[in-house]
């Protein structure tokens, strides 16, 4: 029974949140639709027309997979770190009292927010359509295959940021863009970093994005004769990296979190 109702928990409040996504859907359809028109349809169809030319893939198609996978997780960080408003209306006030794990409703709030950053995603493939990205079934089931792992990253970087700033929404969503831009191109989603050196090089290896990115690029390409020069790791390094990553931020935010609850 404790199990059940940890369960329903967790059910309830991701419903919530997809409702919440229903009610605002013409706001959200065209913030959606702005980011892959912007960064893989005008961005990464000027450098794959001008300055690609010489790469051994395909630029659009390989922008498209790493936006993919930095978007996924960027979408549901934010959705997730919706917590910190949802304090200040005293909406956490009253689940926190609910007799359920805290785990279970920062859980609730992941699984949610990571449905919604599924839906808010779909644009990615009809812009790379329409700019003519090769979409082959092979490439869609391996960005398929990754996709709970960008998901429990986002999930988890979400809950940290929502734990540090839980106390201003103002400074969590200011807190999101300095964490997505440079999570963003830092990470080789768009522009390749298998080269870099010095600082940069120390900034890419620390940046949990960018094994988010690799891993689905090697899920994407496994098999095709581009599949070696575009892998910066070993799969099971960025297996264990974001699941060490992940585990870590979710239990830091959620004990964070739950104490600045606590002493309001």
């Amino acid at each position: 029974m404790s199990a059940r109702k940890e369960a329903n928990a967790i059910v309830a409040i991701a419903a919530r949140d997809l409702l919440v996504l229903r009610r605002d859907w013409k706001a959200n359809l065209a913030f959606s639709f702005f980011f892959p028109i912007a960064f893989l349809g005008l961005f990464g169809g000027l450098i794959g027309q001008n300055l690609a030319g010489g790469l051994p893939f395909n630029f659009l198609q390989f922008a498209f997979v790493g936006l993919v996978a930095c978007m996924m997780a960027q979408y549901t960080m934010m959705n997730v770190t919706t917590l910190v408003q949802e304090r200040e209306t005293g909406f956490t006030q009253e689940i926190f009292v609910a007799p359920v794990s805290r785990f279970s409703i920062i859980s609730g709030k992941i699984l949610g927010g990571s449905a919604a950053g599924l839906l808010e995603i779909t644009p990615f493939f009809v812009v790379a359509w329409a700019f003519g990205a090769p979409l082959s079934s092979a490439l869609v089931s391996g960005i398929l295959w990754v996709t709970p792992f960008a998901l429990l990253l986002g999930g988890a970087m979400g809950v940290l940021l929502s734990g540090i700033f839980a106390t201003s929404p103002k400074a969590v969503d200011q807190a999101v863009i300095m964490v997505m831009f440079p999570q963003m191109f830092l990470s080789g989603a768009v522009i390749p970093i298998s080269h870099s050196s010095g600082v940069l090089e120390v900034l890419v290896r620390l940046m949990p994005a960018t094994y988010l990115v690799d891993l689905m690029r090697t899920a994407a390409y496994r098999g095709t004769s581009v599949y070696g020069p575009l892998q910066l790791y070993a799969p099971w390094v960025d297996f264990v990296v974001l699941l060490a990553v992940s585990a870590a931020f979710f239990v830091a935010g959620t004990l964070l979190f739950a104490s600045r609850e606590r002493n309001r």
